[in-house]
């Protein structure tokens, strides 16, 4: 059985090799942490911090986490799921807990590959509207998603890009 926890580190090597299987040796990631001073990679910011692990006994199969960006934003830092146990609802497991646990942020924002369409649609679906795309030197070309728990700022969201009429905000 899967279970979800919120963890204050996760197991490192357990950590590393998950990162590794999932994202750097797909071929559209690069590990970049060869590149990147010490403390670049280590998600060791003084910040309000959530990090949630899925597990399976004692050994890691899935993570999430983030940080606030500010004391009303939070950026879901990255989340993935072992090859193995993903389509099973793990993701969509973490998603909703993260949500939850970020409801008192205005924006939650999260980044993706543009090719990762499996989560960029699940997260459409939960409510995130697409707000934009830059690129990162380590994932490359990303489309950003926002979640608001804030409805003004939904509805200026809205109005910026049309979907409303400036009486509705």
């Amino acid at each position: 059985m899967i279970e979800l926890k919120l963890v204050d580190q996760y197991p490192k090597e357990q950590f590393d090799d998950l990162m590794d299987r999932n994202l750097h040796n797909m071929g559209v990631f690069i590990n970049s942490r060869e590149f990147q001073r010490e403390n670049d990679f280590k998600f060791e910011k003084e910040c309000h911090k959530i990090k949630i692990g899925a597990f399976i006994g004692d050994k890691l199969i899935g993570l999430s986490c983030g940080e606030a960006t500010s004391k009303n934003q939070f950026v879901m830092m990255i989340s993935l799921v072992e090859k193995e146990y993903r389509k099973q609802g793990v993701y969509t497991k973490m998603l909703d807990m993260m949500l939850e646990l970020t409801k008192d942020f205005d924006i939650i924002r999260s980044y993706h590959h543009i090719h990762n369409n499996q989560i960029i649609s699940l997260k459409l679906k939960n409510d995130f509207y697409i707000s934009g795309m830059d690129h990162c030197y380590f994932v490359g070309p990303r489309i950003i998603l926002e979640h608001y728990n804030n409805e003004k700022l939904l509805n200026v969201m809205k109005y910026r890009v049309n979907l409303i009429r400036e009486n509705e905000i």
